[in-house]
This record gives structure tokens, C-alpha cells and sequence, in this order.
């Protein structure tokens, strides 16, 4: 095969999206002559309806689909969240690139951070639903109103309609922003600094997926080719990401056992880690059932983990039974604080940073979960995202437009960690409770709860071991000889304790 004919929409971010897939194909095919056909569809033509009005099913993608099956072309590229849940005979979706950033994102004018009411621009049912709930304890205001507004229109079109209007704020796909901004090609350059131009004034924040769980596949690239094609099919195949597929269709699958459709008010996001997959559910049936559901599905079976647990063989029984510190301010670190600009500050707890400390607002403030953000967007911090408990190497590893350092605010002992520590509190170890000794089963709140007990007790060690799924089990798995298992968060292992007992 010579020749190869790719086919997508005409925004910006679709044509990188084509271009995207033409060159993982060049690398592997280097003398294929690669063609690219650009379409408006339905979808683009009608600007006005709101997608959850039209009438239609897949306004973005079947009149794509028509020219593939016409032979028009060989390959259809799609944002694969566009495309309807129930596929027609005739053509398949074989494959995608490895997926990008499944996250939403919200973007603010500065002069509205003040406001007690705020419109927000949206074009999705489950981003108001969530969003709804969540930014009222996300921002550092007092809020008694959001409303959102339906927007269409490429991204562009989009930020341009947020700059020129009394709106307040833009909810966006993270991977359409990451793809426009880092694609790599000089031919996309001018749409590049257009963006950067009109996101610089503007204040952002990234939607955890606890949160905000994501419409089905978003993030992810769909190659599409006629179902008799299968010399097409071989070089599709051969490089896409079947991880990638794997989490795509385990999340469409649950959409469609709500009914599925760009009508519904849920997202459903499979997040793909080390030691298994984090499934997120959350929004509301078409019947008016609210959805809330977040589960941990380790890659190992724990069946027979709890087969000895007993009423008093496990630790702690309760959050308080494992405060083995007295937290004390450096205060020294307060103005070192002050002086920094143009970082990366990622928060491990919020009595690492106290309200009165005032943080430059050229920095990127990132939590380690949802709690440490909501406590210190009470403070007044405004916090751009969050590891949402999954590890601080669920953090950027790059500001929005450009490469930043990143600072670690933590204990004075912090350690295991790629960030630069600034310690704003001391540790004093308080006597731990030796109930300890006489458990089987334990989980760790902490890497430093964890050193200070297997310091004092190390016949611990032999036992069985359980905590969140960042950096503690790393450290724990490293060096415990007894059983590890991860979990969720201490709320979901205690309730595996309770069913086993």
C-alpha cells in the first residue's frame, strides 16, 4: 500500500488531531504518501443548536462516516468522544494513539475572581451537573449563583466568545488545549500563539476526575476504517495503544448501561494505574438518579486477604488512632513563600500552608488531594488542580503553556520525592498507641506514620499492609515482607474489613 487518504473535520484541533495519526503512520510506513481531506459536518455547520437539542446522532462524525464508506477515503479520524455509543455496519473503529489528558478544564477572566455570581460557558449536561456541585468548594469566593450558558464552536471560536462577552468562565477538554499548544508542528504555530494569547489573562484550574469523571473516551483519538479494509486495518493496528482501547471501552460500556448519548448528564472515566484501575461514575440518570461511584480494581485479587481478620486485629479502627504527630509551623518558611514566582508549589496537606501566607500569582498551586484544595480554597488559595489522592505522580509535569520547577511544600523530614521539599512544619512523634502490637492488619495514612511505627515496632513488618495508591505504597512495597494491598482510601479498606468480619 502507497498511498494512504486520511479524513477529518476542519478545525485546528482536528487537523492536528489527523496530522497526529499521519505521523506515528510515517514513522513506521516512511514511504507512504499520506493525503489529508479536511469536511465541515452537521455538527460544524450548525452553530446555533445546542448539541443537546439536535435531534441527530453523531452531528460531528456521520457525515465523515458517509465518505468512508463511499471510499473517499481510507482512514476517518475522530474525537472518539463524538462518536455515538451504537456503531452502524460497514465501517470500525481500530484503533488510537496512546490517550491524552481525560481531564476538563475551567478557565476564568481574573477581573470575575471576585464575583458572588458567576456564568460559566459550557457545552455538556455532565460538566453542569458536576461542576455545579464541585466549584462552589473549589473557589476561593463565596458563591450564590452559577449558571451556565451553551457554546459552540471550535476552541477558537470558543475563548473567543468567552473574550468578548459578560461571561465569566469556559469549560474546555484538557487534551483539545494540550494538543493545540504542544503538538510540535510549525504548521499549526499561528493557531499555537493565537491561543496563547488569549488564554495569558486568563486564570485556569483542571477538574479532578473524582470530581468531574469525563464524557466517555474523551482524550482519546477514534481511527475509523471500513470493515472489508484490512490492509488499512494492519497499519492502523500497528500503532495504536491497546491499553488506551481498553479503558475507552470499559467506560463507554458503562455510559450505555445508563442509556448513553450526549444528553446524559454523566461522565465515566477509567484511570488506568501501576497497581490496577480507579473506575469513576458520577452525574445523573435521565430519570433524575443521581450517580456517585468511585471504585479501586486492584490487578491482583485480594479474596483471601481478610480471611483472619477480627474485631481487634486490625489498625487503626478510627482516623484518630493513627495521629502519631504534633504538626508545628517553621515559620521562617513563610517568607521564603512569599518570594517565590513562576513555580510549580505542590500542597501534600493543607496545614502545610497557612491563609495568611501570600503566594505570587505567576505560581501554579497543585494539591495533593480534593480535601487539601477545598481547605485551602477556604483560606484563599486558588488551586489550579490536584493529584485527587492517587500520587503526587499524578501531578503536571509542565505549567499550561510553558516547563515550570516544581516545590514541594511538606515536613521538615519529607523525603522519596522528585520535588524540591520546602518544609513549612516540623513532626513530633506523639506515643503511638500499642494496641498496635497485637494486629494483623494495618493501614497507612502516611509514609511518615508508617517509619515511625516500624521504628518502635518492627515486628510489624510480617504483617499485612494496606494504604492509598501514591507514593506510600511505593515505599511500603519496598519494604515490608508481609502482604501489601492497596486501596481507594482508609474509608474503603475499613469497609472491606467490615464485610469480611
Amino acid at each position: 500500500m502507497k498511498n494512504l487518504t486520511i479524513l477529518s473535520r476542519k478545525s485546528p484541533l482536528a487537523r492536528i488531531q489527523a496530522k497526529l495519526v499521519a505521523n506515528e503512520i510515517s514513522k513506521l510506513f516512511p514511504e507512504m504518501k499520506i493525503k489529508h481531506i479536511f469536511k465541515s459536518t452537521l455538527g460544524d455547520l450548525n452553530q446555533e443548536t445546542p448539541l443537546d437539542k439536535m435531534p441527530e446522532i453523531g452531528v460531528f462524525t456521520n457525515d465523515i462516516r458517509e465518505d468512508l464508506v463511499t471510499n473517499k477515503a481510507d482512514i476517518a479520524v475522530h474525537s472518539w468522544k463524538d462518536l455515538p455509543i451504537d456503531f452502524e455496519d460497514g465501517t470500525e473503529i481500530i484503533g488510537t494513539l496512546p490517550r491524552a489528558d481525560m481531564r476538563d478544564m475551567v478557565f476564568f477572566k481574573k477581573l470575575s475572581l471576585k464575583k458572588n455570581n458567576l456564568s460559566i460557558l459550557s457545552s455538556s449536561p455532565r460538566r453542569e451537573k458536576n461542576l455545579s456541585e464541585f466549584l462552589p468548594k473549589a473557589l476561593p469566593v463565596d458563591l450564590d449563583q452559577i449558571l451556565f450558558k451553551e457554546v459552540r464552536g471550535n476552541i477558537h471560536t470558543r475563548f473567543k466568545k468567552l473574550l468578548d462577552s459578560k461571561e465569566d468562565g469556559l469549560v474546555v477538554a484538557k487534551a483539545a488545549i494540550d494538543r493545540i499548544l504542544h503538538n510540535g508542528m510549525q504548521e499549526f504555530d499561528a493557531d499555537k500563539e493565537e491561543l496563547i494569547e488569549m488564554v495569558k489573562n486568563l486564570t485556569w484550574m483542571i477538574i479532578p476526575i473524582s470530581q468531574n469523571p469525563c464524557a466517555a473516551a474523551q482524550g482519546a483519538l477514534a481511527i475509523e476504517c471500513r470493515s472489508n479494509d484490512n490492509p488499512t486495518k494492519e497499519i492502523v493496528l500497528s500503532i495504536s495503544s491497546p491499553n488506551s482501547i481498553a479503558s475507552i471501552e470499559e467506560e463507554r460500556n458503562i455510559l450505555q448501561s445508563y442509556g448513553g448519548g450526549c444528553h446524559q448528564k454523566i461522565g465515566s472515566s477509567v484511570e488506568v494505574l501501576k497497581p490496577g484501575l480507579v473506575k469513576t461514575t458520577k452525574g445523573e440518570t435521565e430519570g433524575g438518579e443521581n450517580i456517585s461511584k468511585r471504585i479501586f480494581v486492584a490487578n491482583k485479587e485480594n479474596n483471601s486477604f481478610f480471611s483472619e481478620v477480627s474485631n481487634k486485629n486490625y489498625f487503626p479502627a478510627n482516623k484518630i488512632e493513627q495521629s502519631f504527630f504534633k504538626r508545628l509551623a517553621i515559620k521562617e518558611a513563610e517568607k521564603n513563600l512569599e518570594k517565590i514566582k513562576n513555580k510549580g508549589i505542590y500542597v501534600s496537606r493543607s496545614n502545610a500552608l497557612e491563609s495568611h501566607v501570600k503566594i505570587d500569582d505567576s505560581n501554579v498551586i497543585w494539591t495533593s488531594g480534593v480535601d487539601t484544595w477545598i481547605s485551602l480554597a477556604r483560606k484563599g488559595f486558588w488551586i489550579n488542580g490536584t493529584s485527587d489522592s492517587l500520587g503526587e505522580n499524578n501531578s503536571p509535569g509542565e505549567n499550561l503553556i510553558g516547563s515550570i520547577d516544581w516545590l514541594k511544600l511538606s515536613h521538615a523530614d519529607a523525603e522519596n520525592s522528585n520535588n524540591n521539599i520546602i518544609a513549612t512544619y516540623k513532626l513530633e512523634p506523639l506515643e503511638i498507641n500499642k494496641r498496635i502490637q497485637s494486629c494483623e492488619y494495618f493501614y497507612w495514612m502516611s509514609a511518615s506514620s508508617f517509619k515511625l511505627a516500624i521504628e518502635f515496632f518492627p515486628e510489624i513488618l510480617t504483617k499485612k499492609h494496606s494504604c492509598g495508591l501514591g507514593n506510600t505504597y511505593d515505599l511500603i512495597n519496598e519494604i515490608v515482607s508481609g502482604e501489601i494491598y492497596p486501596f481507594l482510601n482508609y474509608d474503603s479498606w475499613l469497609e472491606q474489613i467490615e464485610a469480611s468480619l
